[in-house]
């Protein structure tokens, strides 16, 4: 899976990129899409918070699709790429129409999908320590 200059860019931002692997990264991208989709949440009768939140999630999630690797991530990556497509659609609707199910939604997704990515990356890390002993 690539990883965009802005994905890392907006990974450094939260301070946490140094040296981090790709399976890092991609978990502080679900953490960051998570908080800013509970911080519009938190202010959805503020339009002006709501939508500036909604559109860091937006711009996060959209990082997360283009990285998608369909030739090496074949069945992975196309249910990756609908789940990113429901996310990205739900939170313009959230954005856009005031859709505050939308906005749940995504956010129970991304809640459902960032322990699935923790324990990948625990794995991975297991695994390496293991073969580096």
């Amino acid at each position: 899976m690539q990883i965009s200059s802005q994905a890392v860019h907006a990974a450094y931002q939260q301070g946490q990129i140094g040296s981090a692997d790709p399976l890092r990264i991609i978990v502080l991208l679900y953490e960051g899409a998570l908080q800013f989709s509970r911080q519009a949440l938190e202010k959805f009768d503020e339009p002006a918070v709501r939508g500036h939140a909604l559109g860091r999630a937006h711009r996060i999630v959209s990082e997360l699709f283009a990285a998608l690797d369909h030739d090496k991530g074949h069945e992975i990556a196309a249910n990756l790429d609908a789940l990113y497509g429901f996310l990205l659609d739900a939170l313009t609707r959230a954005n856009a129409n005031g859709d505050h199910k939308a906005l749940k939604d995504a956010i129970e997704v991304l809640q459902a999908l960032l322990p699935a990515w923790r324990g990948i990356e625990s794995r991975a890390k297991t695994e390496s320590s293991e073969l580096h002993g």
